[in-house]
């Protein structure tokens, strides 16, 4: 009996409560929001913050890395690129820059062709044979054998890049092109020194080969070269060291490492 008596008093003190609340009263239960997983993306090629890793949410889309790299450069060849593809975690985006596509066969290209293929063997015998380390002044790089390198065909010969690592975050990405002629060459540093953002205000150091250009800012920094038939491009993109600049260090090991490996190619 008394349970009851309790009972009917708790249940009055409801009734009670709900008619003296307010009309705007909201009692509906706040749903708590599910957060969404990151993937992780690497993003390479013709855009402005090259060899770039960056989060995204799951299901993110290429054009989702692209803006996250910086977005697209100047000579990104954007229609070959499926930007709705949906990512993966882990995946790669490789951006390719307009000319990159070998034009098709003809007889008159035969011979070119042919020529390209020793240009090529020559680029691969040179990365192939490119150190695991390298001591660059205070800094070690090692070599990251888990990104694939990035063979891409250019007018007239063919470049290669491999990254690097060093302690701390850094990357480092070393780009060789060999071409049939000196001329060409010179004319694919050209078009890189006034395509990159890093090169806008490029200098010239004396202590180098020349041509060579230098340049650096928000998007990380940047070496170039040219020897004969062969194209050399050191670049920084992360860098977070204490050790000044990165450039000079890595750029005085490059012509040794070149010199090596032309030595011994062919024999």
């Amino acid at each position: 009996m008394a349970f009851r008596s309790l009972w009917k008093i708790a249940l009055l003190l409801v009734i009670g409560l709900t008619a003296c609340a307010p009309d705007n009263l909201d009692i509906t239960p706040t749903a708590v929001p599910t957060a969404i997983p990151n993937i992780t993306v690497y993003v390479i090629g013709a855009v402005i913050e090259t060899g770039k890793t960056v989060e995204l949410p799951l299901g993110s889309r290429v054009q989702d890395a692209i803006d996250a790299a910086g977005g697209a450069s100047e000579n990104a060849d954007l229609q070959r690129v499926n930007l709705a593809q949906v990512l993966q975690d882990g995946a790669q985006v490789n951006v390719p820059a307009v000319g990159d596509v070998v034009a098709e066969a003809t007889p008159e290209a035969t011979a070119t062709a042919e020529a390209v293929s020793q240009e090529r063997a020559l680029l691969e015998h040179i990365l192939e044979n490119l150190p695991g380390d390298i001591n660059a002044g205070t800094i070690s790089w090692r070599r990251d054998n888990n990104v694939p390198i990035n063979y891409v065909d250019r007018e007239g010969g063919v470049t290669g890049r491999v990254s690097y690592g060093a302690s701390g975050g850094g990357l480092m990405e070393m780009t060789f092109g060999v071409f049939q002629t000196a001329d060409q060459a010179t004319a694919y540093y050209e078009n890189v020194r006034t395509t990159l953002r890093t090169l806008e205000r490029s200098e010239q150091r004396d202590q180098f080969p020349t041509p060579n250009a230098f340049g650096g800012g928000t998007y990380g920094s940047d070496a170039i070269f040219v020897r004969d038939v062969v194209f050399i491009r050191v670049s920084v993109p992360q860098f977070s060291s204490t050790a000044g600049d990165p450039l000079n260090p890595m750029a005085r090991q490059v012509f040794p490492i070149l010199d090596a490996a032309q030595a011994s190619f062919g024999t």
